[in-house]
């Protein structure tokens, strides 16, 4: 038991957070993060050094001013300038003009100054290095639209050599840029009946041989409505839409539209289309989200027609589906960071809040859970990167590969992109509820942490590119559909390589059971059992995999400790003015 204090009342409370803030506000995610450093050395191999000293040189931003612009942004009496259009100027034209707060315009502007996907600045390894440090700012409204720019980018390189002039002009922006400058890319893919039925979308797309008022011929143009359309912002979005009067009319196809015909950006006259309203979102605040109607939009077609779905599903939506599992894994440091911090600092009875055996075990849990989902992240990613971030479209697309080892290495990249995505999805607003429990009541102030703000986003992420039953039912038709070339038993042992066959086999037999169920639609007492099964399993699964990603590491942890980060970095600042003093002397 802990001594009851004797100390006197004091009206003139001296208690301070102020020593917490400043080892918080000190701390840069990347030159502090040993773990996260020696990830980037495992991974990054003979670009070690480059990449490294592009990462410092970014987390010197994003650790400080970017990171005080994301958080000044999403302050609740700054979220209505998050959230805010304008159909009609002065003038009664149409415009609708998106206004958003100054600190996210700014932060977005940096972000893609960096040219994350424009070959000439930035290798593989390096795009997803900054990526995954910009994730720890959380989406701010600038990272949603990463994850669009980058499906969109490689969806149209897949077919660039058969793109239209036009399509090129857009590809060229969003990845190449122009005059230095990067132009956002978006998908606008849910209608009203629902987001994850993109087969039964009925926005259409004609084409027009007749000049529209635009002055314009010759060219398809969509029609209808798209209900779920983030990052409205964009300057080009990737549509689908069904071409009327063609042999594959029901089918989906892919389309690429700007957002502006030439010349008309600066007179604020969009390509046939009106935003109907901004949704209001539980998270991702900063980020506009809005209903929009297609009236004739001029849309420049995306690969063949017939091959829409499996493109946009295989490459546009896995992408989204890639960045939410590692970009909620690496606002997972961020989190796991700032709690355990606190919990060093903040003292009850007289000593750390930490030292309380019940706290231990929940920063433990808390700081594996995190450090598990990242080394998971990386190699994950490191698949993609192994087969040249190249994504296959669809089975059929995986099926015509002659090598049934690299379709089978391929076919586990597709199924473990959405395994992770919807584990982590999960996984996550747990572990950030259970970090601002830390805190006691300063754990839901939003201008004491940003913690509310990441975990209000987590939820959004959960449902971001489908819901876990969804995808849970898609992997589950997925591995019927290639049961000839690939058992269920060899899927996991291959997914689970070297870890404990004692663990891998009872994995294996459960999931070959689950699989080897003809469908998850029946409504029955079995189905339903094996459905509870799988949502239990794939977690279990995909933890086992990040735990022998973590494992691979072979990471030596350096306990973080509080006072131990106090002293360096008032000492780091000290040194500053001593160079500072120098330099003006």
């Amino acid at each position: 038991m802990c001594a009851q204090e004797s100390t006197e009342g004091d009206r003139n409370n001296p208690y301070s957070f102020d020593d917490y803030l400043f080892v918080k506000n000190q701390f840069n995610f990347y030159r502090d993060d040993e773990f996260f450093q020696a990830l980037i050395k495992k991974y990054a191999g003979s670009e070690f050094e480059r990449i490294d000293a592009e990462l410092k040189e970014l987390s010197d931003k994003s650790s400080y001013l970017w990171r005080d612009l994301a958080d000044e942004a999403t302050r609740l009496e700054n979220r209505a300038k998050c959230t805010v259009i304008q159909h009609y100027d002065g003038h009664n034209h149409r415009i609708d003009r998106i206004k958003r707060a100054a600190e996210t315009e700014q932060l977005e502007k940096g972000v893609f100054s960096l040219g994350l996907f424009d070959p000439k600045r930035n290798t593989a390894w390096s795009r997803f290095a900054k990526m995954f440090l910009l994730y720890q700012l959380g989406e701010v409204g600038v990272m949603c639209p990463v994850a669009c720019t980058h499906g969109m980018v490689w969806l149209m390189q897949k077919y660039e050599d058969e793109l239209s002039s036009e399509a090129k002009a857009c590809l060229t922006a969003v990845r190449d840029g122009i005059n230095g400058e990067y132009s956002l890319g978006s998908q606008f893919i849910s209608e009203i009946q629902g987001g994850s039925d993109v087969p039964a979308n009925l926005v259409e797309a004609v084409y027009e041989e007749a000049e529209g008022p635009d002055g314009i011929s010759n060219c398809w143009r969509i029609y209808g409505q798209k209900f779920f359309c983030s990052a409205m912002q964009a300057d080009y979005a990737i549509v689908t839409a069904k071409p009327k009067g063609v042999p594959s009319s029901t089918r989906v196809a892919a389309f690429a539209v700007p957002a502006w015909l030439p010349g008309n950006k600066e007179k604020e006259i969009r390509n046939s289309y009106t935003i109907d309203r901004l949704k209001q979102k539980l998270g991702t605040a900063e980020l506009p989200t809005a209903e929009i109607t297609y009236n004739g939009a001029v849309a420049y077609p995306v690969g063949p027609h017939e091959k829409g779905l499996a493109d946009v599903v295989g490459i546009v939506l896995s992408l989204s589906r890639l960045h939410i599992g590692f970009g909620m894994a690496a606002g997972g440091l961020r989190v796991a960071r700032e709690a355990i911090l606190y919990a060093q600092f903040r003292t009850a009875f007289g000593v750390p809040i930490a030292s309380f055996p019940l706290m231990m075990n929940q920063i433990n849990d808390l700081k594996h859970a995190v450090m598990r989902q990242t080394a998971g992240s990386f190699k994950l990613y490191s698949e993609f990167i192994h087969f040249g971030e190249d994504l296959i479209s669809g089975i059929r697309e995986l099926q015509q590969i002659d090598d049934v080892e690299e379709r089978k290495r391929r076919f586990r990249l597709r199924e473990l992109i959405m395994l992770c995505k919807i584990a982590v999805a999960d996984e996550a607003p747990a572990l950030i509820r259970m970090a601002m429990s830390f805190f006691g009541g300063h754990g839901i102030m939003e201008d004491f942490i940003a913690l509310p703000r990441l975990h209000r986003d987590s939820m959004i992420m959960e449902l971001w590119e489908g819901p876990r039953n969804v995808i849970l039912a898609q992997i589950h038709r997925d591995l019927q559909r290639v049961v000839e070339w690939y058992s269920a038993e060899d899927f996991i042992r291959d997914m689970l390589e070297g870890a404990d066959q004692s663990i891998v086999e009872p994995l294996a037999k459960k999931f070959a059971r689950i699989i080897s169920h003809e469908t998850l639609l029946r409504s029955d007492e079995i189905t339903l059992n094996i459905c509870r099964d799988w949502q239990e399993l794939s977690n279990e699964i995909v933890r086992v995999y990040q735990e022998q990603a973590l494992i691979d590491l072979d990471y030596k942890e350096k306990q973080m400790k509080f006072p131990r980060l106090l002293r360096k970095f008032k000492k780091r600042i000290s040194e500053k003015k001593e160079e500072d003093l120098v330099v003006l002397i």
